[in-house]
């Protein structure tokens, strides 16, 4: 289970989230005594909507933060909203754990409560949930800068293809990834890299 709580870590600094919190931080061990504590929950692809939609007709409160990027298209001069989930098949849920753990995991959309290690599903720190909320306004949407446009000349600034010149293909998604076009033996070449690996050329 510690690879699925590991994807709920990205780097925070790349969608402006840099000073908060870590969502890994202070985990404590949930027991049948604890009520209504923050936990992660693990949702079947691409059904995160679903799944926040479903627990919340149950009566629990759910925390699904998205991210929205602003891309303008270089061609077009056209600028499009992309909204995706920020943590990508997770969703966060207040839970009596005693009371409600069988009933999320039978709630339509969801795959399994998350565990850390091997003491069962832990609480998450009240403070990390608080600071993403405060990002996204109160809300769950977290608009993010994103710098590397479609179309943008950028360098890459370290790894093994540092000072190599590209163009952005493909903006920044939720995962922190940007696409790219370098020229590697005279022929375009689609490269995946972390945006903390770019800058403006």
């Amino acid at each position: 289970m510690e690879a699925q709580a590991a994807k709920l870590m990205p780097h925070v600094g790349r969608i402006g989230l840099a000073g908060g919190v870590p969502i890994g931080a202070n985990l404590a061990p949930a027991t049948m005594a604890d009520i209504r504590r923050w936990f992660a929950v693990r949702t079947k692809p691409r059904a995160e909507g679903v799944a926040a939609a479903q627990l919340r007709q149950r009566g629990l409160e759910v925390f699904a933060p998205e991210l929205e990027l602003r891309r303008v298209r270089v061609r077009l001069g056209q600028e499009r909203a992309f909204v995706e989930a920020l943590f990508p098949g997770y969703l966060f849920a207040r839970l009596d754990l005693g009371r409600d753990c069988f009933r999320v995991k039978w709630t339509p959309g969801v795959r399994s409560l998350v565990q850390f290690g091997e003491n069962g599903p832990a609480a998450l720190p009240e403070e990390a949930i608080e600071m993403l909320r405060m990002r996204a306004g109160g809300g769950e949407r977290i608009i993010a800068k994103d710098p590397f446009l479609q179309g943008v000349r950028v360098s890459v600034c370290r790894g093994p293809l540092a000072g190599l010149l590209a163009v952005v293909e493909r903006p920044m998604r939720a995962s922190g990834r940007v696409q790219i076009l370098i020229d590697l033996l005279q022929r375009q070449t689609r490269v995946e890299l972390d945006v903390a690996l770019l800058r403006l050329a």
